[in-house]
């Protein structure tokens, strides 16, 4: 290692103040009182030069230490041209490169800092540090649009979220994983809560994830039954389709069977019924392909109020049902005008296939800001055990109904990127409401 050459000063100081005294102790001692005055004073001379000297040290030794400190590097030891005399050139030098070294290292570590939060903020999953004892440190952009507060300081403030939610978070292990189920004022949100820990400058910090997955399991759902369906109906269709020829072929040779004619009426007239039960199965599973060949929406910019004025306009009855509730400021979505068209007009004879005297379309924005479309009607209402399954292909509670209805509904959402949900009460009424991104 090279040697610090602003070591010499300090030693050729210390060096003359000890032959200084030397000097003044042997003149006392043989009495030459006006040469000893001479070397009191060179001795305090060089004790000042001393005194100057770690002074000036001092002071450039708070300054760097501020700097540290507060990481204010437009200031340095080397600031003050008027400080007289300077401290060796070497010292001042070193000083200088450890706060330059210091800087660009402080630099770094921002720049770092400031990606990572960042890439927190910018993806979609809810992320929140916090302490053991319920201290919450950090969350990202995500959790802030979830809970729908900007800056909580405990896990507690979250209790509005959800009332389990604080005693979740504080029992919450490493590698714990739960799904739950949230229902808000306009949607329901199902995200699965995960957890990991770590420690840092000593301090234990948990970090919780909470992924919405409310539409990935939905989408996952409605994959299923759309592969589902395409294999019921290619098996159908090509078991039932050589079962109608033969049967249109039986029935020309009916008339050449041995037998009186009773015998052959009643043999062509089950054919008949053979060969009708079979074209109308063919004519069910043809409506159910509408549900696996939803074509791709058309999206552009659309008004939601003219949106639902036409629809207004289009079913309006004798009885003057239909009722607008709209806000005073317009509201934009992008979306496929004929398709949720079809997803309102498909709600709006169900509601009066229940009995309805009063339906209301709405529109507005959730506090998770979404755009929403709503149907509410005053009819008989959905069993909370039926609410669960009307979305599903085939199930219907109606006579001569396919069940198709609510799924393609369904679909069409999804393919907008947003959601369908349904809250009712029986003997109240019903409130459908379709989410959509907000523009």
């Amino acid at each position: 290692m090279k040697r610090q050459t602003w070591v010499r000063t300090p030693l050729w100081l210390t060096i003359a103040l000890l032959i200084c005294c030397l000097i003044t102790a042997w003149l006392a001692v043989h009495g030459f009182y006006y040469s000893l005055f001479v070397a009191l004073c060179l001795t305090a001379f060089v004790a000042y030069a001393i005194y100057r000297y770690i002074l000036r040290s001092a002071r450039a030794m708070a300054q760097f230490i501020w700097s540290v400190r507060y990481s204010e590097f437009l200031s340095s030891p080397t600031s003050n041209p008027n400080a007289t005399p300077p401290l060796p050139e070497e010292l001042l030098t070193e000083m200088q490169d450890a706060l330059e070294y210091y800087r660009s290292n402080l630099q770094k570590k921002e720049s770092e800092l400031q990606y990572f939060q960042a890439l927190a903020n910018h993806i979609d999953m809810a992320i929140l540090v916090y302490t053991p004892d319920g201290q919450i440190e950090w969350i990202n952009d995500a959790t802030k649009r979830l809970i729908h507060i900007n800056r909580p300081h405990t896990v507690n403030d979250l209790i509005d979220f959800h009332p389990e939610l604080p005693a979740k978070l504080r029992t919450l292990k490493a590698g714990d994983l739960s799904v739950w189920q949230i229902k808000q004022e306009e949607e329901t949100v199902q995200f699965a809560l995960s957890s990991m820990e770590f420690i840092i400058q000593g301090r234990k910090l948990l970090i919780a994830g909470m992924k919405n997955i409310h539409s990935a399991l939905d989408n996952r759902e409605t994959e299923a039954w759309q592969k589902l369906i395409r294999v019921l109906t290619h098996e159908i269709m090509n078991s039932i389709t050589p079962i109608i020829s033969l049967t249109e072929l039986l029935t020309k040779y009916a008339d050449n069977l041995e037998g009186d004619e009773d015998t052959k009426t009643e043999i062509r007239q089950m054919l008949q019924t053979i060969g009708r039960r079979g074209n109308g199965l063919v004519r069910f599973m043809n409506s159910y392909r509408e549900v696996s060949h939803l074509p791709h929406p058309l999206l552009k910019l659309y008004n939601a109020g003219e949106l639902l004025k036409e629809v207004v306009q289009l079913m309006q009855n004798d009885t003057n049902d239909l009722h607008l509730s709209l806000p005073n400021i317009p509201l934009r979505l992008i979306a496929d005008k004929e398709q949720v068209e079809q997803v309102l007009i498909n709600l709006i004879r169900n509601a009066r296939e229940n009995e309805a005297t009063q339906i209301t379309l709405s529109a507005g924005i959730t506090p998770g800001d979404h755009l929403f479309l709503r149907v509410t009607d005053n009819g008989t209402g959905i069993d909370p055990e039926v609410q669960e399954r009307i979305f599903i292909p085939f199930f219907t509670t109606k006579p001569t109904g396919s069940g198709i209805g609510l799924t393609i509904s369904r679909q069409i959402m999804h393919q907008h990127h947003g959601s369908i949900t349904v809250q009712s009460k029986v003997g109240e009424g019903s409130m459908f409401t379709l989410l959509f991104p907000i523009v």
